[in-house]
């Protein structure tokens, strides 16, 4: 419990007299004798001590202490050790002084210097813990300075008579030094029967602090830990504070237990019995009070137990304590000109002073190592500075380390976890779904809560390798085959020279030694790349590539292929006209759906903030400015762009977060691109796309080029196939194999989505159509084969200028759900009827075409898509989808009457020619 606790930097000498201010027996105690002696030690170290000590830079200077010169952290050590042995030995001499008989006339007199001898030691130990100015004795000092104002008429007065003004130390080191240390030598004076010490007493301590000192530093909060606590004496009364609403109940229970004291030994027989009794409960509960904020209270002061995420760090990290080295490995000139970070020295930048390659926000000279790394901050040696130090910072299961330290980013490291990128929670329960493993695609779960089911296996097999929590484990760029890395995943950059190669024959290791990898905001689509170009390929259909089923050995003409990881193939197509006009990925998708807003969503569509109307409105924007931005994307707006203030900016209309790249004057707004810098006037939607027949069409609906389908795949686990465990990370015999069918690049599928009483047409691409071999896992007969014809909601990002014509939306069996084939309109005797013919043979699973999602003019209901809200097109909105086809079999979608149907169709169909004739449905 000790090793948690630092007494003084200053002098916490005078705390010492306390110690033996009760030896009124004629047989004199053991307890007490120690003390007087330990209470010459801590008066000669602080003595010398007070010559290391800058009170206007207390912490400053205790770290100087550290780094700069080992010697000045064995006296600080020295004095810190003694006075806490003390302060145990007093109060053992103290606790022998009740248990034995005085005579009546001193009996007074005793009691009276007892408690105040108990007020001055303890007011002497805490103006020592103030003095070294770190972040426990600040937020200490502010709890005591708080409970003394509670004391009424005098309180503040009181405050300032103790403690000086706010933000000065030099009050309270007067106090420390003479104030109590008088007041103490004089009580140590008229109750002492012995002055000076035993010899013995002196070289047994001298040997044992000495010790102490050179194996155990008195601790030092670093400034980033979000931890903080007061001295072991004192927790307990932080944690008493934290129970009551008012701390005047508080300074009732202290006076009650001054009381108590009088009492225990002034008071008759039985008020004494019961005063002691109660002194003893008081003292159990303060200790129970003590042990739970030392060993269960974490960062804002959270339960925490042992066994839980980062107990180590919030709780025994706080009793650090190492071995002190005496020969410093650089020179203390050298030392000494290390930069001031975050009020402190730290020994890291004294060694790696000339590594390169920063930001300004990241460089060490500002932030240092630790803050980063890890380590410890104030070891003067390579062993005990790199103990527990992290080579890949940012990883996301220490991320409160790294990048969520008190003094840089907690806020977001706080929320990421709540982000899809991070849970996967859509992907876990849409897997789960189609496995037959849970009745709803709908859930909340996570990566790190995944069982041991068919399902779950094949996410650890096939899928999850792609989160943010999949840790970085070997240092290196960014690339095409990167996997997670908490915050690194979007922000590591390496120098250009870097990035270029075999990225095998580098030693990144050593390279960042000179030319540190930046963490920036300079986020490319590259980092975008690993986990996208996946599953629903956005970062491919992006850039304009669909995958094909081709080997390698087959690619016919490297000009319009690709080849990514090795083996996948992709052809090349249109690009999405964002990326041909060069915006980034982040130019759309801001922090807040990428790092999470802290809530919980069950998809990408729910958490997916920026809609096109943001940016391609008709009426008028919602907007803000500088002054009512959040603090993080004002800061994210001036690092990227400087001044801000003065300007106006879009809000998004879903969760109506700032969109820090936009700017608006009137009803014009610009886009500045994020990494290039381009500026781009936002032009407003065209008149057909705000026509009434369209208003629950989405956007992406009808400006999506072409999305990427696969149909006909089979799911099968092979006990003997070199798998991979995507949690753990490592290899395993057995995997889910996935046997591909056909890959198509086509326009998407229209489907209806549900949302808030609203219809709206949106594309939809199979997702799932494909044949699960569950046996081959579980082993039961009765998982056999399941046959699943599911389509999902897509966001394609093949964004074309132009929208899709009309005829490929109502004389497209594609898009009205059909699948591939020849839909014909033939007249017979004045008739209208419709045709289809499909491509793809029926499959025996279900009696549809193997590509289809829903009948010819015909219901599908039950499991249709990975959502419970995502349709296919009913007969009733087939029918009306295919009387529009039908006058596009004649008309030019760009003829005044289709114009015309644009805005009034039913008025249309009521004027329409003898000629036209209208489908007759069976």
């Amino acid at each position: 419990m000790l090793e948690g606790i630092f007494c003084s930097q200053g002098s916490s000498h005078f705390c010492i007299f306390a110690s033996n201010l009760f030896p009124l027996s004629k047989k004199e105690s053991t307890s007490g004798r120690l003390a007087l002696a330990l209470f010459f030690y801590v008066l000669f170290s602080g003595i010398l001590l007070s010559l290391f000590y800058q009170v206007q830079h207390p912490y400053l200077s205790v770290s100087r202490m550290l780094v700069v010169n080992p010697w000045e952290a064995i006296v600080r050590n020295f004095h810190f050790w003694g006075a806490q042995f003390f302060f145990v030995f007093s109060f053992l001499h103290l606790y022998n002084y009740y248990r034995q008989p005085f005579p009546e006339k001193l009996k007074s007199k005793a009691v009276w210097v007892f408690v105040l001898g108990v007020l001055f030691l303890f007011m002497a130990m805490l103006t020592g813990f103030f003095l070294k100015g770190d972040a426990d004795s600040v937020r200490t000092r502010q709890i005591f300075g708080s409970l003394i104002e509670a004391i009424p008429f005098a309180g503040k007065y009181l405050r300032l008579l103790l403690m000086g003004a706010k933000g000065t130390s030099l009050l309270i080191y007067f106090h420390h030094i003479i104030t109590f240390g008088v007041l103490l030598l004089v009580i140590l004076v008229k109750t002492n029967r012995r002055i000076w010490p035993k010899a013995s007493d002196f070289v047994l301590l001298f040997f044992s602090l000495l010790f102490l000192s050179m194996i155990f530093s008195a601790p030092l909060h670093d400034g980033l830990n979000p931890t903080v606590k007061g001295p072991w004496y004192f927790v307990g009364l932080q944690e008493l504070l934290h129970f009551l609403r008012y701390p005047a109940i508080v300074l009732i229970g202290l006076l009650l237990f001054v009381v108590l004291l009088f009492y225990a030994r002034l008071g008759k027989v039985k008020m004494a019995f019961y005063s002691k009794r109660l002194l003893f409960l008081f003292s159990v509960i303060y200790f129970l009070l003590t042990l739970s904020g030392l060993f269960f209270k974490g960062s804002d002061d959270q339960w925490i137990f042992p066994g839980q995420k980062n107990y180590r760090y919030q709780v025994l990290q706080h009793f650090r304590t190492e071995r002190v080295n005496l020969y410093m490995h650089f020179p203390r000139s050298r030392a000494d000109s290390a930069p001031l970070i975050f009020g402190r020295k730290e020994s890291c930048v004294v060694c790696h002073r000339q590594v390169h390659g920063f930001v300004a926000s990241h460089d060490p000279k500002v932030i240092g190592c630790y803050s980063c790394h890890g380590g410890n901050p104030f070891a003067t040696d390579e062993k005990q500075a790199h103990k527990n130090m992290m080579l890949i910072p940012g990883n996301l299961d220490r991320v409160e380390q790294s990048c969520g330290t008190a003094a840089c980013h907690p806020q977001i490291t706080q929320r990421i976890g709540t982000g899809l990128m991070a849970t996967l929670n859509g992907m876990i329960n849409v897997d789960r779904y189609a496995f037959g493993e849970q009745s709803s695609p709908d859930g909340l779960t996570d990566v790190h809560h995944l069982g041991n089911s068919a399902a779950d296996e094949h996410l650890r097999n096939l899928c999850v390798r792609c989160h943010l929590g999949n840790p970085k484990i070997h240092p290196g760029p960014v690339t095409e085959q990167s996997r997670g890395g908490g915050c690194l995943a979007c922000h590591l950059n390496y120098h250009p020279q870097s990035e270029k190669g075999n990225h095998d024959s580098i030693d990144y290791s050593e390279l960042a030694l000179q030319q540190h990898p930046s963490l920036d905001l300079n986020i490319s689509n590259r980092h975008c790349f690993g986990c996208h170009s996946r599953s629903g390929r956005i970062s491919t259909s992006y850039e304009g590539w669909h995958e094909t089923p081709l080997a390698p050995a087959q690619i016919p003409d490297t000009g319009h292929y690709r080849l990514i990881d090795s083996v996948r193939v992709f052809r090349k197509e249109p690009d999405d006209v964002h990326h041909r006009l060069g915006l980034s990925c982040i130019d759309c998708h801001h922090s807040y759906t990428l790092m999470g807003d802290g809530k919980h969503y069950l998809h990408e569509e729910d958490q997916e903030d920026v809609q096109c109307e943001d940016c391609h409105f008709t009426d008028k924007p919602l907007i803000t400015n500088a002054k009512k931005m959040d603090s993080e994307s004002a800061k994210v707006a001036a690092l990227r762009y400087g001044k801000i203030a003065g300007h106006d900016y879009l809000l998004t209309r879903k969760h109506h977060h700032v969109l820090v790249n936009s700017v608006v004057q009137g009803d014009t707004a610009w886009l500045i691109t994020k990494n290039s810098g381009k500026t781009y006037r936002l032009q407003k939607p065209a008149a057909v796309c705000t026509a009434p027949v369209h208003a629950d069409v989405s956007c992406s609906a009808c400006h999506s080029a072409w999305a990427p389908s696969c149909i006909g795949c089979h799911n099968e686990y092979d006990p003997q196939e070199r798998g991979y465990n995507m949690v753990l990370n490592r290899e395993k015999k057995g995997s889910w194999v996935e046997y591909t069918g056909q890959y198509l690049a086509q326009l998407p599928a229209l489907g209806i989505r549900e949302k808030d009483k609203k219809r709206e047409f949106v594309p939809v691409i199979p997702g799932m159509i494909m044949t699960i071999d569950r046996e081959s896992y579980t082993h039961r007969r009765h998982d056999s084969l399941l046959f699943r014809r599911l389509f999902a909601p897509a966001a394609p990002h093949t964004t074309s200028a132009k929208g899709r014509s009309c005829k490929t939306c109502h004389n497209n069996p594609v898009a009205l759900g059909f699948g591939k084939g020849k839909l014909t309109y033939r007249i017979v005797q004045h008739h209208g009827i419709w045709e289809f013919n499909s491509t793809y043979q029926d499959n025996p699973h279900d009696g549809l075409p193997e590509d289809a999602w829903t009948g010819f003019l015909k219901n599908r209901t039950g499991m249709v898509s990975t959502r419970k809200n995502v349709f296919p097109l009913n007969v009733a909105e087939q029918k009306k989808m295919l009387t529009v086809g039908a006058c596009l079999t004649c008309h030019s979608e760009n003829s005044a009457v289709m114009q015309k149907s644009l805005f009034d169709f039913q008025s249309v169909l009521q004027h329409r020619s003898k000629k036209c004739v209208l489908p007759v449905w069976k």
